[in-house]
C-alpha cells in the first residue's frame, strides 16, 4: 500500500493504480482438489464421498495436469485467465432470459423520499447520474480499497454508461457509444429521446424537470403505434429469438434509427404510473415494488442500467450483468442517492433554480415506429411469456429491525458469515438437509477480477446447525457459531485471494472443450445444483454525505 501511494500520490485518479494491480494468480490442481472435497463433505455420504475423491485424484494425475498447462500459459499473457471467458461464456453466450434469470436491480430508500414530485426527481437524478459519468471520464472517482487500505481493481467502471448487451444468434455483444448525449425515456406506452447536454453544456436540474414535464404531458395525448408500448418485452425473452427478431423487423428505416437512440442512449428512464413504498400493514406494497423493478414490464434489459421512476417520486434501477458486477451500480447508486439531497429540492419539491436565458430549448422528441403486424404479434407473444416469468416468481423483502450490523459486529463477529450461518440453519430447517450453497465473492483485488464462489456450507456451519436443531447447551452453541464464522471468514479471504474452487474448475472445463477432451470429474462438478444461492452483506462506498444526518 506505502509503494502505491507513492506512485499515485495524494489525490489518485480512478484508474491510476490498475498498472499497479497483480495478476489472478491460477491455484494448483492439488489444492483446488482439496478444497473442493472439503466443501461437498457436508451433504455427501462417506460412499459418496469416496467415490469423489476417486474421481478428483484421477483427474488430478491425469488430464487436471495437461488443462493446467493450458491455464498457466494463458495466464502469463492475459491480464485475467478468468474473466474473459467468464463474460463470453457465462453470460455473454447464455440464451435464457435477461429478466430474472441475470438482470438485477436496485431499490431506493423505504422510509425516505426527497420529493413527491415526479419530475423533480427524475431531473434531480439524472443530474447525480451525469456527475458520476463525468468524474468516471475524467477519473476523478478516487480509486476503490477494500477496508481502506487493498486497492480494487476499477476496470468495469468505464462501461456504466452509453453500454448495450446487443442480441446474437449464437452470442451476444457488449458495445459502448463514447458520444451519448441523451436518455431514452419510456412514458405511457410511447419512447422519447431526452437530451441532457443541449448548447454544448449539460441542462440544469430545473431545466431537465420542464423538459420530463413535456413528456409527461405529451405521452397522455400522443397514440402509441402498433408494439410500441410493449417493445421491451422482447429484451426480457430468449437471446436468439431476439436477436432473429431485431434482425428481421429492426434492421433498416424507421425501427433502426429508433432502435439505436434506445441502444446508444446514455442510459433508460421509465416514467411509471404506479406509487411503490413501504406500509408496515401492508408487506404486499414492498415485495411488489422489488418485484417491478426485477422483473417490471416497460425495462429495457440489454441497457447497461434502467432508471426507473414513479409518480410518488420514488426511484428504482435495474442493471444489466453481462458488462460490470453488483458493487459498480451499487456505488454508482449510493452515490447518487446522496448527491440528489446535496441538490435539494424548493418548497414546493421542484428543483431549485432557473432555466438560463442563453439557451433555447428543444422539446424532446418522439421516437417513431413503423411496426409490421406479424411482429406486433410476436411482441405480444413475448409479452405473454414475461408475464407467465413473473407470475412463476416469489419474491419478499423483509424489513428486519430487531438489530443490525453495528450489533453483529459488538458480538466479535463477521456480518456477512453470521448472515450466512442464519441461512444454513433456516434452510436446514425447512429442507431437514444441508446443500450446496453459492455466495458471491469480488476479485476485484487483482487486475480485471470480477467475482468468485464462497462455498458457505461447510463442515463447521453444519456442526453449529446441528447444535442448535438438537439443542445442545447453549455455551457449546455458541462455541460452534464461533468455529463456523472463523471458517467462513477463511473461505471468504481465500475467495477473494483468488483460491476459490469454481471459478478455477470452470477454466479448465472451458481449455477441456477447446481441446475436445472429456473429463467426467469437470463434467459431474460442473452440473452440480446451486440449491442456495446466496450474495454477500452490502458495504457502504459513498463518499459524499453522512445519512446518518438525514
Amino acid at each position: 500500500m506505502g509503494i502505491c501511494k507513492v506512485i499515485i500520490g495524494r489525490r489518485p485518479k480512478l484508474m491510476s493504480l490498475q498498472n499497479c494491480m497483480p495478476s489472478l494468480p491460477v491455484p494448483s490442481v492439488t489444492e483446488t482438489m482439496r478444497r473442493y472435497l472439503l466443501t461437498v463433505r457436508p451433504f455427501v455420504n462417506d460412499e459418496e464421498f469416496t467415490r469423489l475423491q476417486n474421481l478428483a485424484e484421477e483427474f488430478k494425475n491425469g488430464l487436471g495436469k495437461r488443462l493446467q498447462r493450458y491455464l498457466w500459459v494463458k495466464s502469463w499473457w492475459s491480464t485475467n485467465y478468468v474473466s474473459d471467458w467468464w463474460e463470453q461464456y457465462v453470460y455473454l453466450r447464455g440464451r435464457s432470459p435477461l429478466m430474472i434469470n441475470s438482470n438485477y436491480y436496485c431499490l431506493d430508500a423505504i422510509l425516505f423520499t426527497p420529493t413527491h414530485v415526479r419530475s423533480a426527481r427524475l431531473a434531480n437524478f439524472v443530474t447525480s447520474l451525469m456527475k458520476f459519468k463525468n468524474d468516471i471520464d475524467r477519473q476523478l472517482l478516487v480509486p476503490r480499497f477494500a477496508m481502506g487500505t487493498a486497492p480494487l481493481c476499477c476496470e468495469q467502471y468505464p462501461r456504466t454508461f452509453s453500454t448495450t448487451r446487443l442480441p446474437q444468434l449464437v452470442q451476444d455483444t457488449i458495445e459502448h457509444y463514447v458520444d451519448a448525449k441523451h436518455v431514452a425515456l419510456y412514458s405511457q406506452g410511447k419512447w422519447y429521446v431526452l437530451n441532457v447536454i443541449a448548447g454544448g453544456r449539460q441542462l440544469s436540474p430545473i431545466e431537465l424537470q420542464k423538459q420530463i414535464i413535456w413528456i409527461e404531458e405529451a405521452s397522455q395525448t400522443d397514440v402509441a403505434s402498433p408494439g410500441e408500448a410493449d417493445l421491451s418485452a422482447m429484451t426480457s425473452g430468449e437471446r436468439s429469438k431476439w436477436a432473429s427478431f431485431r434482425e428481421t423487423f429492426f434492421s433498416k428505416s424507421t425501427n433502426k434509427h429508433s432502435l439505436k437512440l434506445i441502444e446508444q442512449s446514455l442510459f433508460v428512464a421509465i416514467l411509471d404510473e404506479s406509487e411503490p413504498g413501504y406500509d408496515g400493514d401492508n408487506p404486499d406494497m414492498l415485495d411488489n415494488y422489488a418485484k417491478g423493478m426485477l422483473c417490471g414490464d416497460h425495462i429495457w434489459y440489454d441497457k447497461s442500467f434502467n432508471v426507473v421512476c414513479f409518480k410518488n417520486g420514488k426511484i428504482g434501477m435495474n442493471a444489466e450483468h453481462a458488462w460490470a458486477d453488483a458493487t459498480i451500480i451499487s456505488h454508482l447508486a449510493e452515490e447518487c442517492f446522496n448527491w440528489d439531497i446535496e441538490l435539494g429540492y424548493d418548497s414546493e419539491g421542484n428543483c431549485r433554480g432557473q432555466p438560463r436565458d442563453d439557451t433555447i430549448l428543444s422539446p424532446p422528441r418522439r421516437l417513431r415506429w413503423d411496426i409490421p403486424a406479424e411482429a406486433v404479434d410476436q411482441i405480444a407473444i413475448a409479452r405473454g411469456v414475461a408475464d407467465d416469468m413473473k407470475a412463476d416468481l416469489d419474491l419478499h423483502i423483509m424489513k428486519h429491525e430487531n438489530y443490525g450490523k453495528g450489533f453483529i459486529k459488538t458480538c466479535k463477529i463477521s456480518p456477512d458469515a453470521y448472515i450466512q450461518i442464519a441461512l444454513q440453519l433456516a434452510h436446514f430447517k425447512n429442507q431437514e438437509k444441508f446443500c450446496l450453497t453459492y455466495e458471491s465473492s469480488m476479485t476485484r483485488l487483482f487486475r480485471s477480477g470480477r467475482t468468485e464462489t464462497v462455498r458457505s456450507c461447510s463442515s463447521e456451519s453444519c456442526a453449529f446447525v446441528r447444535s442448535v436443531i438438537d439443542k445442545q447447551p447453549k455455551e457449546e452453541c455458541k462455541a460452534l457459531l464461533q468455529t463456523a464464522v472463523n471458517r467462513h471468514t477463511d473461505l471468504f479471504r481465500e475467495s477473494m485471494g483468488g483460491k476459490g474452487v469454481d471459478r478455477h474448475m470452470f477454466c479448465l472445463y472451458i481449455v477441456s472443450k477447446f481441446l475436445g477432451e472429456e473429463s467426467p470429474f469437470l463434467q459431474e462438478v460442473l452440473s452440480e445444483p446451486w440449491r442456495l444461492s446466496t450474495s454477500q452483506t452490502p458495504y457502504g462506498q459513498g463518499t459524499h454525505t453522512d445519512l446518518r444526518k438525514f
